[in-house]
Order: C-alpha cells, then sequence, then structure tokens
C-alpha cells in the first residue's frame, strides 16, 4: 500500500479538491486501488516551523510504500517520481506553493490487511483483490 500524508495550510483544498487529487494520485498505480490511502493534514502556520520559520506556503507529502518497492534503477525512479509530481503539480505547484515529497519504504514482510498478508506481487490472488478492489482471504497457492 502507499500511504499519502499531505501536509498543507489550513483551507488550501476544498472537498472537491481533494478528490481529484486523491484520483489522480491513484491514477498513478498499478496495484489493487484500495492500496492507496491518502490522508490531508491541515496545518495551522503557527504549528508548521521550516528552519525556525512560521510558514503557510508550504506542502510537505510523505510516502509510505508497502505494496511495491522504489526501483534501483535511477531512470524507473526518475520517471516515477516525474508522474507523482505531476500528479500533484495542479495542487502545488501550479497554486504557488513550495512543497517537498518524499518516499519511505516499509518491507512487504511487516504488513497486513485485515489481519491477512497480502497476496505476492502480479499473483492471481492479487489480481482478484484488484478485480474485487478489496482484501479478501486467497489460497495461497495462488499468491
Amino acid at each position: 500500500m502507499p500511504l499519502w500524508n499531505i501536509y498543507h495550510p489550513v483551507g488550501a483544498y476544498t472537498a472537491e479538491d481533494k478528490q481529484e487529487m486523491a484520483t489522480r494520485i491513484t491514477d498513478i498505480y498499478t496495484i489493487p486501488r484500495f492500496y492507496v490511502g491518502i490522508l490531508f493534514h491541515e496545518q495551522p502556520k503557527e504549528s508548521f516551523y521550516m528552519g525556525a520559520v512560521a510558514r503557510d506556503d508550504f506542502v510537505r507529502i510523505r510516502l509510505d510504500h508497502f505494496a511495491r518497492h522504489i526501483s534501483n534503477d535511477s531512470e524507473w525512479t526518475a520517471g516515477w517520481l516525474k508522474k507523482a509530481d505531476a500528479a500533484i503539480a495542479p495542487f502545488v505547484r501550479d497554486r504557488g506553493y513550495h512543497y517537498e515529497l518524499h518516499v519511505g519504504e516499509t518491507p512487504r514482510e511487516l504488513w497486513m490487511i485485515d489481519s491477512i498478508r497480502p497476496p505476492r506481487p502480479n499473483s492471481e490472488a492479487e489480481k482478484e483483490w484488484k478485480l474485487e478492489n478489496r482484501a479478501a482471504p486467497f489460497d495461497p497457492e495462488k499468491g
């Protein structure tokens, strides 16, 4: 699962903006859609400091990846980061916000959904999860 935590100034995004951003982010992935989580965290100016200066013009995005990991191939990684940047650009760069994005990776072995260890990537069981858009018990032979 990728989990996006988006820390942003109060009032930066409407409900419609959040829905559109969540859709754009989810669309960059080929994994089951329900794996993609996005949390929006409003930060008052007096609660967001950079270099000991209160900021209301900065968006901080932290991604945690569990389902897939970024490739060690620098070209692939650069391409993926460009896709992620393009997905959020209308909501950060194009609105004049300064922003930062980073990806942290958790070993797949330390991840569960509804008490189930997810199936292997691209396995038959994962394809079923993607089709059903939910976690469900599966035959270990298929996943």
